[in-house]
């Protein structure tokens, strides 16, 4: 794997070379080679996809304009967005990986991003699983022990949670998962 690595970081590819220069060469900036080397940390991904064929950084900053335009209407078309980032994605990872940019320029620069359905599309094309559907599967699995916990919990905090815990009216899913988070915010 490391003949590997090292041909592709030869070859210029994005994902390869983010982290090049780590055992004392200077990496292709010219700085020293400890300095700002990102190392992939649990749930953390260096992935640098190349540009779509045809596109370049010109062409993916005009798609970033229109979909901050298309935010700013009352009614933005959610196709039209869903199509524009998924074109947008490496341009985006590579302002993320190399810039490093704060909340607050990646809110003005990508509007779209924080919205809850391209949450759930960025942490698709990203990571490459369903968040919703991890996170409920998780949260279902917690919920009898999360249950447990309300019913022993002793004290003001207990007797909040006892009031809840007299409110569930039925064992469907939803209703289950939502008393187990508001549960969570009294605890927490």
């Amino acid at each position: 794997m490391g003949n590997y690595r090292t041909k592709m970081r030869q070859l210029g590819r994005p994902d390869v070379t983010v982290n090049s220069g780590k055992r004392g060469k200077p990496n292709a900036d010219g700085e020293p080679p400890d300095k700002n080397i990102k190392k992939p940390k649990k749930g953390e991904v260096n992935f640098l996809p190349e540009f779509p064929n045809g596109m370049d950084v010109a062409g993916l900053e005009a798609v970033r304009v229109a979909i901050v335009n298309e935010m700013q209407k009352r009614n933005p078309n959610d196709s039209l967005i869903r199509n524009n980032m998924d074109i947008s994605f490496a341009l985006r990872r590579e302002e993320v990986v190399k810039k490093m940019p704060d909340i607050s320029q990646m809110t003005q620069r990508w509007p779209a991003l924080f919205t809850e359905s391209q949450v759930y599309l960025e942490f698709n094309r990203i990571v490459g699983r369903n968040l919703k559907e991890e996170f409920y599967g998780v949260l279902d699995g917690l919920c009898p022990s999360l249950m447990e916990l309300f019913k022993r919990k002793p004290g003001r905090i207990g007797k909040q949670l006892a009031e809840l815990l007299q409110q569930r009216k039925s064992t469907e899913p939803t209703v289950v998962r939502c008393l187990a988070l508001r549960g969570l915010a009294v605890i927490l």
